[in-house]
């Protein structure tokens, strides 16, 4: 009796297998964004996927959409409460703390990696999504946001992307104290008008957020809504100008978005999203955020970060990693050690060799195609007597008899 054959196992939802086509070309935009980061100082740094549940409670707010809607969060077998990081930030709050690292500062640091969200799948947005971000532990006042800002723009731009810069500020608690106040009145006669959405956040206290929704009812009656930076103190509204003043006379254009909020509790001051224009979409945000270090049991420290989605801005570059000239080596009868030396020299020089060795000739250069090499080289026993070898370059469709002993330095000589 035959076996029944046994059904695929599917990828979970919202996640994907990358081949390598398409990780050389996420790869290389982190390439780039870590070279580019890295000129203005800042270090890479790594921290677990996994985390404690409490370490996202009491970073990113129980109300926040993530904590309440979107984590993957578990229990193990010591019955810890663990989540898959929705986000970076916290981890890499956490890391400094746990290390005791808060006095040594200040620290700039560039994190990449998986992030995990339980949202609805669609494209440029999966439940594992790579991310790739900065933060900047110990910031001192509005020029730093002003070079933080400088080295996202410096991003995007060395991306090949236009972007749109949208900024705002939400002040210090004290401004947004008085914002929240003003807002709530404003909204209160409006509660039944909202959305089912922005009127929970209404009933728990989280007006700001509203500002940041995206149902069209919500916009229009926001058009009329109090506007936060009539709220901010003194000295709130004098750092924003001073970070729009710095932006300008840096040639770096910025849009006012009244209704930018970013969607965490941890946020302040100079907030910001680079909007790709035909999607509406975010592709890379951040901000500043004075109190998180705190909440998290370390001395008051002012930072600033900003993080991007690896796939959405793979799919918007034109960027795509240079590729090596690979090259086949084809053995032809009973030549395999040779062969396979000569191919080991190529290696050792640097080059890419596939060793194709089929029993004809014609499958062996369908191969080499399918390998994507541009030079077959052929040994084959009338070759290894005479101590040459037939070099083909398969896209030109030409070919030549090359010594043994020269075959790397013909390579070499190529500029491969």
């Amino acid at each position: 009796m035959a076996m029944k054959k046994a059904a695929a196992v599917a990828a979970v939802r919202g996640t994907r297998d990358l081949w390598p086509k398409e990780l050389a070309a996420q790869q290389h935009v982190v390439n780039i964004m870590q070279a580019t980061c890295s000129r203005y100082g800042y270090a890479p740094i790594q921290t677990p996927m996994l985390e404690s549940t409490d370490l996202y409670t009491r970073s990113l707010g129980t109300t926040s959409d993530i904590v309440s809607k979107e984590m993957y969060t578990f229990r193990d077998h010591s019955n810890n409460s663990l989540t898959l990081r929705p986000e970076c930030t916290a981890g890499v709050i956490r890391s400094m703390l746990s290390n005791g690292l808060q006095y040594a500062g200040p620290h700039k640091v560039l994190y990449s990696g998986s992030m995990f969200r339980y949202e609805r799948p669609q494209r440029g947005r999966y439940r594992e999504f790579q991310q790739f971000g900065v933060e900047y532990i110990g910031s001192n006042g509005p020029h730093v946001d002003i070079d933080v800002l400088a080295m996202a723009n410096d991003v995007v731009r060395t991306l090949g992307l236009d972007l749109t810069l949208q900024i705002h500020s939400l002040g210090c608690l004290e401004s947004r104290k008085v914002y929240r106040d003003t807002l709530t009145a404003f909204l209160a006669p409006l509660k039944r008008e909202l959305s089912a959405d922005s009127q929970h956040r209404f009933e728990r206290g989280s007006v700001l957020r509203i500002l940041d929704s995206k149902d069209a009812r919500d916009r229009e009656l926001l058009q009329e809504a109090p506007r936060l930076l009539d709220s901010l103190t003194n000295s709130a509204r004098t750092r924003f100008d001073v970070v729009l003043n710095g932006l300008a006379a840096l040639g770096i254009e910025s849009t006012l978005d009244h209704g930018l909020v970013r969607g965490l509790d941890y946020y302040s001051h100079t907030v910001f999203e680079f909007i790709d224009s035909k999607s509406g979409l975010a592709c890379l945000a951040g901000g500043c955020y004075d109190h998180l270090v705190e909440s998290l049991g370390g001395p008051a420290t002012s930072c600033i970060g900003w993080a991007a989605g690896v796939e959405r801005l793979t799919a918007l570059s034109t960027l795509r990693p240079p590729q090596p000239t690979q090259i086949a080596m084809v053995p032809v009868g009973n030549v395999t050690v040779p062969a396979m030396q000569l191919a080991a020299s190529l290696r050792s020089a640097g080059h890419t060799v596939h060793w194709v060795d089929y029993p004809q000739l014609k499958k062996q250069m369908k191969v080499a195609d399918q390998f994507g090499c541009t030079f077959a080289v052929l040994v084959g026993e009338d070759e290894v007597q005479d101590g040459v070898v037939t070099i083909k370059h398969l896209e030109k469709r030409t070919q030549e008899t090359v010594a043994a002993h020269l075959v790397v330095a013909y390579f070499d000589d190529t500029g491969l």
